[in-house]
Order: structure tokens, then C-alpha cells, then sequence
């Protein structure tokens, strides 16, 4: 294939990804989510301050309500926060330019490992993968992780073929740099890096990689050096607790059953092999996986289009035909991606095992290179078929997932700071309920969402007293209307299941709206 149209059918692939991944990217997800907004909260802070939310300055991992983030994305969206603001472009931009980047990543790598077609066909197929396009739209560390993973991976097969020390140089910085923006690539990375050597270590001597063990490792210790300090500092933080024999299931087990203790060692072993293959169900892959509607909903999607599940039969059943030398490598990294997600408990988490999709949609990139050379009425009629399914996926995710997913995405928090901002300045105090849902059964974050969006700055946070629910006047605390003490010149924003009592009391000034028509939150201000 002449080498501009495979680079303009390329460019032509990322631009239509790109338009996918940034239209509407303020409104759909509707609203900043949990992790979200603590992301960008924290590229916020530290860029205004020098210091997270914490006071501590400019950190190796992020703490959010009992979680550590990793740094990268906080860091690396810090221009976008200067450019575009503290909205929801100033956050979500840098994860849909990279989930962008991505589909050229992946047209090169198909193109080394497979050809001009495979890489493009593979390239198609992430620019309309619909966990691509979810996960693109919102600030995800992962996707930013498996992304510069992706760059890592593509070295090492340049590296593999050509044995050039820039490649293994390049390599070693992507992949160690990866290990900054997700907990997955702390073990997944080590696991690429040694394992496609020794598969390959006929034709390459181990010793030619030390370089890119070097680099990988250097670039590795201060966050591991910060993962120790942490454990220190919290052993029980929401982190560990996501290890698979720290599970509620498996700890109910142990301390209820009488089973001798090599069936106890058996039962917690065994348990992340079935969670392995977990990941390779069809059902979560083509069909339910995403989740984009309630689990009870029969209209569902998968990780992938239902319409490219031939294309992984055929190109698995094809592999060495079509990737020849390079095919034990790409099973390989296949086989690889969902091992650090099964050994954590509870549902399949497909934030941990985004670089899952990489593998995936090259090998079915090679299933359609198969049709096309074989048959072009049934690769023009897989095609159809799927533009057919992604159609629809367009419908459901751009029209419908906005309307009923606000609660997902607590929904309110902004909505609520922006009807009260002209106003806010005639009240002594601000109170705001922490619950929201149709019972007040959800628990957000109500005081990053005000200091993202305006209602404080980063330094005013960091003089909060010891107890965080109070910042200025504005205080984050549940209300209860039997034992609230009414103050005057007071404004009360709380879940709409928890209306006043006492009307002669205080006044309502508004409903706060959900995406589903409901009301989320209700604004009172008390009578003088």
C-alpha cells in the first residue's frame, strides 16, 4: 500500500475517533464523577498551590477517600486545567486526546506486527470500540496508562525486529513511565517486559534487554518507594482492600467454615483463575460488559461491538497466518492483560484491564484482513453489519446513557453551586447535605465539587480545620430537620429525600433537577 493514503486513511480514522471522543464532552458523562472530580481537584491544587487537598506538596500518590491515585494524570492535565478551566474540558480533554493518539498507536503497531491492512483495520475498529469511547470521554488514569503502555509495547516489537538500543531505551521510558498512571501497570508491566524476552530469548539474548530492565526499574522505585510509605502510614486503606483474599466471600469463608486448611489454601488460590477467565466471557465481552444501562435492562452493550465477535474467531484461529513471527508475541500480551485484575474481588473492575482492548482489537483487525482477502461480499457485509451495530451504540451511549445516569455521576453537585453562586454572598453559612439519590442512599463529595467549580479556591481548602466537612462558611454535613438549630441569613442544599419539616421555618428556593426529570436536591434558605 502507498505509504501516504495508509496515512491518510489513518489520519482519517483518528479524526473521525477524535470527534467521537470530544462532542459533547462536557455533557455526556452529564456530570463529573467521583474519581473525576478528585483527579481534577488535585491538578487544580497543586497547580495553584503546589499541594493536594492534603496540604502535602507535590505528591507521589493522591489521596481520595481512602484511595491513592496515581500521579500522572493529575500532573499531565495540569495545562489543560490552565488553558480550559476548572470545567469539565479542563479534565476530561487530556483522556479523549489520548484515547485519540491511540487509534494511530494502534494502526502502527498493526501495520509492524501484521501489515498496511491489519493496521488499519485496527485502527477503525478503536476509533468506534465503544469501551474506548467511554472510557476516553471521562478523566481515567487507566486509559491514560494503557495508552503509554500501548507506546511501550510497540517498541519492544520494533526492538524484537530491528535490535536497535533506541527502541529498548524508548521502551524502558514508556513502559516505566506507565507504572506512574495506574496500579495495574505496577505488576502487568514487569509481567510484558520479562515475558515477551523469554518467549523471544532464542533470538535475542536476555542480556540485550538489561537496559530496558534498568530503566523500567529506576523509573519504578520512588513509586514503589511511595507505595511502602503508604502502607506504613495507612495499612487499611480501600486499596488493599480490593486484593482478592481481602474479598467479604473469602474472608466469610475462612472464618466460618470447618473445611481442613489445604481446602481454605485451595479455595483462595483457585479463586483468581476463575476470575481470569472471567475476563474472556463473551457474554461481558459482546454483550453485557459496559453497563451503560441497569443490569435488568435487555438493550446492553459489551467491551465490543456484538458484530466483531467473528472477527476475533477468525483471527485467532488465524493467528500465525497472519502475524507469523510476531503472533506468540501479540497471545502473549493477550494472555497477559487480565491477570493483575483477577486477583482483586468482588465484579469484573474493566477500569483495571483497559489494556485488554489493545490486544483484542488487533487480533480481530487480522480477522477481517482474513475476509478481505477471502471473500470482499463477506467483509463488505461484516462491515455493514457492524456500522449497523454501532449505530445503534451511538443512539443508546450519545442520546439515552446522559438521561439516566445521572446518579452514577452525582449528578447536581455543579448545578446546585451555579443556582446559588449570584446569591451566595447574602448568607453567613452554607450548608450541604453530603447524601444525594431518590432515598439518600448515595454519599458524594460535595466539597470538591464547590471547590472545583468556585465556591472556595485551593487555599482556602488547605486552611480547613482538622475537620474537612467545614471550609469557611461552608459546611458539608448531614441535616436533620428534628435536631437542626436555625440560624439566620442560612442556605441548606439537600438531598431531595430529605425535605424540611417545618415550613414556617425555612423557605424553599428551588429544585435541583436530575437528568432522569427527578429532583436531586432541594435549596432552602431559613426565614429571618
Amino acid at each position: 500500500m502507498n505509504k501516504k493514503y495508509f496515512w491518510y486513511l489513518l489520519i482519517s480514522f483518528a479524526t473521525l475517533g477524535c470527534f467521537l471522543r470530544i462532542i459533547n464532552l462536557n455533557s455526556n458523562p452529564p456530570h463529573l464523577g467521583n474519581d473525576e472530580i478528585s483527579i481534577a481537584y488535585d491538578s487544580y491544587s497543586v497547580r495553584t498551590t503546589g499541594k493536594d487537598e492534603y496540604g502535602i506538596s507535590w505528591p507521589l500518590s493522591f489521596k481520595s477517600h481512602r484511595v491513592y491515585k496515581s500521579p500522572l494524570y493529575a500532573y499531565l492535565n495540569m495545562p489543560f486545567n490552565y488553558l480550559l478551566g476548572n470545567s469539565e474540558y479542563g479534565v476530561r480533554l487530556l483522556s479523549a486526546l489520548m484515547g485519540t493518539i491511540a487509534i494511530i498507536i494502534i494502526g502502527l503497531v498493526g501495520r509492524f506486527i501484521g501489515g498496511d491492512k491489519v493496521g488499519l483495520f485496527g485502527a477503525s475498529l478503536l476509533a468506534i470500540n465503544p469501551k474506548s469511547i467511554f472510557v476516553s470521554r471521562m478523566a481515567y488514569e487507566s486509559n491514560l496508562a494503557s495508552i503509554i503502555m500501548l507506546v511501550g509495547i510497540y517498541l519492544i516489537f520494533l526492538f524484537y525486529k530491528k535490535q536497535k538500543n533506541l527502541f529498548l531505551i524508548f521502551s524502558g521510558l514508556f513502559l516505566g513511565i506507565s507504572t506512574w498512571a495506574y496500579q495495574t501497570q505496577w505488576i502487568l508491566v514487569p509481567l510484558l517486559s520479562f515475558g515477551l524476552p523469554f518467549l523471544w530469548r532464542k533470538k535475542i539474548n536476555f542480556k540485550k534487554w538489561l537496559l530496558m530492565w534498568l530503566i523500567i526499574i529506576l523509573l519504578m522505585i520512588p513509586i514503589i518507594w511511595d507505595l511502602i510509605n503508604v502502607q506504613m502510614k495507612d495499612p487499611f486503606n480501600r486499596a488493599s482492600s480490593q486484593i482478592w483474599f481481602n474479598g467479604v466471600a473469602i474472608q466469610n469463608y475462612l472464618s466460618s467454615t470447618q473445611d481442613n486448611i489445604f481446602k481454605k489454601i485451595t479455595t483462595v488460590l483457585i479463586d483468581p483463575i476463575y476470575r481470569y477467565f472471567d475476563h474472556f466471557s463473551l457474554d461481558y465481552l459482546f454483550t453485557k460488559g459496559m453497563e451503560l444501562f441497569p443490569k435488568n435492562e435487555p438493550f446492553n452493550f459489551g467491551w465490543f461491538l456484538l458484530a466483531t465477535l467473528p472477527l476475533l474467531i477468525i483471527g485467532l484461529i488465524n493467528l500465525n497466518k497472519i502475524f507469523k513471527e510476531n503472533s506468540t508475541g501479540l497471545l502473549l500480551w493477550w494472555l497477559l492483560c487480565p491477570v493483575v485484575p483477577s486477583f482483586t474481588h468482588g465484579e469484573i473492575a474493566a477500569v483495571r484491564n483497559l489494556a485488554f482492548i489493545m490486544p483484542t482489537l488487533i487480533i480481530m483487525a487480522g480477522g477481517l484482513f482474513i475476509l478481505f482477502n477471502k471473500s470482499k461480499k463477506i467483509f463488505y457485509l461484516i462491515i455493514f453489519i457492524i456500522l449497523i451495530n454501532f449505530g445503534y451504540f451511538s443512539i443508546a451511549y450519545y442520546i439515552h446513557f446522559p438521561k439516566i445516569s445521572g446518579d452514577d455521576f452525582q449528578y447536581g453537585y455543579k448545578q446546585a453551586w451555579l443556582y446559588i453562586k449570584p446569591i451566595v454572598n447574602n448568607f453567613d453559612k452554607v450548608i450541604i447535605e453530603p447524601k444525594f439519590g431518590p432515598y439518600g442512599q448515595f454519599s458524594g463529595l460535595p466539597r470538591l465539587y464547590f471547590g472545583y467549580f468556585g465556591a472556595f479556591n485551593s487555599k482556602e481548602i488547605l486552611l480547613r480545620s482538622d475537620d474537612s466537612s467545614k471550609i469557611g462558611k461552608y459546611s458539608m454535613r448531614d441535616v436533620d430537620w428534628n435536631q437542626e438549630k436555625t440560624e439566620p441569613n442560612s442556605l441548606y442544599i439537600v438531598s431531595a429525600s430529605n425535605p424540611v419539616i417545618d415550613n414556617n421555618k425555612y423557605l424553599l428556593l428551588d429544585k435541583i433537577m436530575n437528568t432522569n426529570g427527578k429532583t436531586q436536591f432541594l435549596i432552602y434558605k431559613t426565614k429571618n
